[in-house]
């Protein structure tokens, strides 16, 4: 099982909450250090993941990471 899996990320949410803050992937990828092209992979299922992309996701989208991996359904501000 991937840690994908076992973290139930939801690219959509991620997707959703890009959105709603008016953020490109590639501002997103950039403010938490990641090339844009590893980004890419990760939200479309090529690569997983890691604990600390969901941390510095969450902290760049002011949202939590039970929101990301889908234990909670309504985004919250954290901040």
């Amino acid at each position: 099982m991937s840690l994908e899996t076992d973290l139930g990320v939801s690219p959509k949410r991620i997707r959703l909450l890009l959105r709603r803050r008016k953020v490109k992937q590639r501002e997103l990828a950039e403010a938490i250090g990641m090339a844009e092209q590893t980004l890419s992979n990760k939200m479309h299922g090529l690569r997983t993941f890691t604990l600390k992309d969901l941390v510095c996701i969450a902290d760049q989208l002011d949202t939590s990471v039970d929101y990301l991996t889908g234990r909670i359904e309504e985004p919250q501000n954290v901040r």
